[in-house]
């Protein structure tokens, strides 16, 4: 395996921030809490299952807008799937490889740091609006590609700012972290299909 350089990348704000904490003597719990990295409730983890279901529904909803060929484009990233088998084994590869070098290092950067921040600097009905929009950034670059992913660029919109939420009811971005992968690996089985 490659080493996960997003998941590195997308981890240094918060490292920086927790070292800045520590020297001003915060204790461990609050920092990590901050920045959601700490354990939820089981409710939560069932609520990351519902959105998996909706965001996972629309996101086969908007493929179906987006031709063919350009699903096969190289510069999408489910495209790598494409000519895998479906199988269950197949699938928790994938998973594996959503979480670790995807969804894991997206849920620290934008819902743990960022959306921490702007949540409690400007509220949640601003801050959340602000992570989604900028969690949909990188995103854009779809559209370089081609402008027939403006499907899948709304689902991503809706997808960011329903992982905020799930961060800010949870207090984790564990809860956000299984839906995110688990979305991104059902959209790859898909493809695969």
């Amino acid at each position: 395996m490659n080493i996960p350089l997003q998941l590195i990348l997308l981890s240094i704000p918060s490292v920086i921030y927790i070292a800045v904490q520590k020297r001003q003597e915060k204790k461990w719990g609050e920092v990590l809490g901050q920045i959601g990295w700490k354990s939820s409730k089981l409710k939560y983890y069932l609520w990351s299952i519902g959105l998996i279901i909706l965001v996972a529904g629309l996101g086969w909803l908007a493929l179906q807008l987006v031709p063919q060929d350009v699903l096969q484009h190289p510069n999408v990233s489910i495209s790598k799937y494409a000519d895998m088998i479906p199988s269950v084994a197949t699938f928790l590869l994938v998973w594996l490889r959503e979480a670790i070098y995807v969804a894991l290092g997206e849920e620290i950067f934008f819902r743990g740091f960022l959306g921490g921040w702007l949540t409690r600097r400007y509220g949640f009905a601003i801050g959340n609006v602000a992570q989604s929009l900028i969690f949909l950034l990188p995103h854009l670059l779809l559209l370089l590609v081609s402008m027939s992913f403006w499907p899948i660029i709304l689902v991503q919109f809706l997808a960011g700012w329903l992982l905020g939420w799930l961060r800010n009811r949870s207090d984790s971005i564990l809860p956000g972290w299984l839906a995110h992968s688990l979305s991104n690996a059902i959209s790859a089985l898909i493809s695969m299909v």
